[in-house]
């Protein structure tokens, strides 16, 4: 057998060196044949300026304060760890790390001993409301914080975390 020039072999499109002659023939038919126009570079000038235009608005829009029906309690250096709102029937709670406001229970405050929430009759939660020894947990109501200013929306409230059946004993009885 005459050993084959490659050169006379090689098709004048698509990859070569390493696609069979078959999947070479049938690339070369998704190959764009014309160079893109000036309006795909146009619309991706525009795609762009909306997203920028879209960012610009939503950040402007996150330095107003929270509209109704959310209502301002305070600032957050100025509430104790347990602030009654006696206006919302609210406790807001600064401990813990996080501020939570729940739904007001007649009896319920801080208790610095315990840094728990506590009650006259014995009953104990966590700052996050859950409830000790099969007490219920407390339900609580959505908060914002927006500069420094603690923000809770009273027409929603939201069931508290399952309580425990650990026995916790009160510390300022």
């Amino acid at each position: 057998m005459p050993d084959r020039d490659p050169e006379l072999e090689r098709p004048a499109f698509g990859p070569s060196g390493y696609l069979p002659e078959r999947a070479a023939k049938r690339a070369r038919k998704i190959v764009l044949r014309a160079p893109l126009g000036l309006q795909w570079v146009i619309a991706s000038l525009v795609a762009g300026l909306v997203v920028v235009v879209a960012g610009v608005l939503f950040l402007q829009r996150g330095a107003e304060p929270p509209p109704a029906p959310w209502v301002q309690v305070g600032a957050v250096e100025d509430l104790h760890p347990a602030h009654l709102d006696p206006g919302l029937e609210v406790l807001v709670v600064t401990g813990g790390g996080r501020v939570r406001a729940f739904v007001h229970a007649d009896d319920v405050a801080y208790c610095p001993a315990s840094n728990r929430l506590e009650a006259a009759d014995g009953r104990v939660w966590s700052l996050t409301g859950r409830g000790f020894a099969g007490v219920p947990s407390l339900e609580e109501h959505p908060t914002q914080l927006h500069d420094g200013e603690v923000y809770v929306d009273p027409t929603v409230s939201v069931p508290g975390p399952a309580p425990t059946t650990d026995e916790v004993a009160p510390g300022c009885r």
